[in-house]
């Protein structure tokens, strides 16, 4: 029988030193997303943590990597209680656990991070996605489970490479694409700018500049109006990139940025569209639509199978042909 150790990491100086473990072990886990690597966990415990990183961690005998559980303790009043590392600006969240991980890892990495946190009065396991490991880890004694609906987080399913969008977008959708690739053409066409080391800092401005004024044409502030949101976006984006994750679009009309899509990349199967913005000013060209439609068609020519659209239910999600997969949240608190 294989030895397991499980272990709890309580400070930054342990993140970081697993930072290389991680790594590996998240790019072993095929079906693991951006969200879980160090490349977007990171950045954010350096901008949002509070200091107490409750990080459980499971090894086999010869001190390999089988599975991470990232939480942290927030005290919240007079109260504390034990979140996921990246919650609120993360759409996804689950333990990472190694294709060759004890089918009771998730359990196992539950039970260490109660244990090792006497002071949490409860834990909030959110936004976690169909198949979510922590969707099957049953809660150890003494804690009691309450399970609740989280929001629909839209995904398009992709038809195979060489058919393009046919047979997943619906017809309506892809006549207004072709009406708004036509109407940029007659103003002298479009071009579209991908993210590299060196445009990455200009291109990251542009999308938060659309962005932003998107939302205040809605007299609303979007995430990035947070100065905080802000500043880890500047700080991850590198590392995504350089990592082969981070997708940043631009699409310019007559020379000028009319549209900007920050998408990450899931493995070869899938595509996660996560921010985006527009120019109102070219509403009648709708850029938005051309750039989403010529990345929708380039994940198709790549084989990807799976776009997802994340959290919210927006209207346009739907019109792409989008159907709903449910995330779920899980709050344990003590018997």
């Amino acid at each position: 029988m294989t030895t397991l150790a499980a272990e709890l990491v309580r400070t930054d100086a342990g993140l970081q030193a697993l930072r290389p473990d991680w790594e590996a072990l998240w790019r072993r886990a095929s079906d693991a997303l951006p969200f879980q690597s160090p490349f977007w966990l990171l950045p954010w415990w350096r901008r949002f943590g509070t200091g107490m990183p409750r990080m459980a961690v499971l090894r086999d005998g010869d001190g390999h990597l089988l599975g991470l559980l990232p939480l942290y303790l927030l005290p919240e009043g007079a109260t504390r209680k034990l979140l996921p590392i990246g919650a609120g600006i993360t759409d996804c969240h689950d333990a990472l656990l190694s294709p060759d991980a004890p089918p009771d890892a998730a359990a196992t990495l539950l039970r260490t991070a109660l244990a090792g946190s006497d002071d949490a009065a409860q834990c909030d396991l959110i936004e976690l996605p169909p198949g979510a490991a922590l969707r099957e880890a049953i809660p150890p004694p003494g804690w009691r489970a309450s399970w609740m609906d989280g929001p629909p987080c839209p995904v398009l399913a992709l038809p195979g490479a060489g058919t393009g969008l046919r047979g997943a977008v619906p017809a309506r959708t892809l006549r207004k694409l072709r009406m708004n690739r036509h109407r940029a053409e007659r103003i002298g066409g479009w071009t579209v700018e991908t993210a590299e080391s060196d445009t990455l800092p200009a291109l990251l401005d542009e999308l938060v500049r659309l962005h932003t004024r998107r939302w205040e044409g809605r007299g609303e502030a979007g995430v990035l109006a947070d100065p905080d949101v802000l500043a880890f976006h500047r700080d991850a984006a590198p590392g995504l990139l350089e990592a082969g994750l981070l997708r940043l679009r631009a699409l310019r009309l007559q020379g000028r940025v009319a549209a900007a899509i920050h998408a990450l990349l899931a493995g070869p199967d899938r595509i996660l569209f996560y921010l985006s913005g527009f120019d109102a000013a070219w509403a009648r060209e709708s850029p938005g639509t051309i750039l989403l439609g010529e990345m929708l068609e380039e994940a198709v020519r790549e084989g990807r199978r799976e776009a997802h659209f994340l959290r919210g239910g927006e209207a346009y999600k739907y019109a792409w042909g989008a159907a709903d997969r449910m995330n779920a949240a899980c709050r344990l608190t003590r018997a």
